[in-house]
This record gives C-alpha cells, structure tokens and sequence, in this order.
C-alpha cells in the first residue's frame, strides 16, 4: 500500500511536469492520481478508488501515446515505453490483491 501511495504521489507528479498532446486529460489524471494518494494515505476509500481510475486513465492516455509513437519510428517508441512505466506500475499495485485486502479491512 506504501508503494502505491509512494508511485501515485511520483507519477501524479511527473504528469504534472511532463508534456503530452493531450495535456487536459493529462492534468485531470495527475489530479486524481495526487488526491487518490493523498486519501490513500488518509485511509479513505474515495481516495482509493480516485488513485486507481486516474491511474487506470493515466495508463489509457499512456497506451493511446504509445499507439502514435509507433509510426514515429523506433526512438519514440521507447521514449513512450520508458514513460509508461510507471503508470503500470501504480495500476499493478494498485490492483494487487494485498492492497485490496488490506483496503477492506482498513478502509473507512
């Protein structure tokens, strides 16, 4: 759960700062990502289910990113792998059954 409050607050961040074609969508993703582990951290639910639907978005916009890059050639290709590591990442943990266990029973 550390970790996943840990790569949220990173990649909310790191969204924030990056540049993206789609930069409102960006933005309301990096706002969900930051809340969702600020609540997280807070054992909120809402904040739970906000870190994993901006992370979940996050990962989408990530993908559609990847998608362009690839007619782009083999540089942008790994440019866009290399960013979406992390969004993976916060998903994965995100989603991993301790996190969840641990979310119902903790959870208010």
């Amino acid at each position: 759960m550390q970790a996943a409050v840990f790569i949220g607050y990173l990649s909310g961040v790191f969204a924030l700062i990056g540049g993206s074609r789609y930069y409102e969508l960006v933005l309301l993703a990096a706002l969900a990502m930051l809340g969702g582990a600020f609540g997280v951290a807070n054992n909120k639910r809402i904040g739970w289910i906000a870190l994993l639907s901006g992370a979940a978005f996050f990962v989408l916009l990530r993908l559609v990113d990847l998608l362009f890059a690839v007619s782009s050639g083999l540089n942008p290709v790994l440019l866009q792998l290399n960013a979406t590591v992390f969004p993976v990442a916060l998903l994965a943990a995100v989603l991993h059954p301790h996190t969840r266990e641990y979310m119902k029973v903790w959870f208010e």
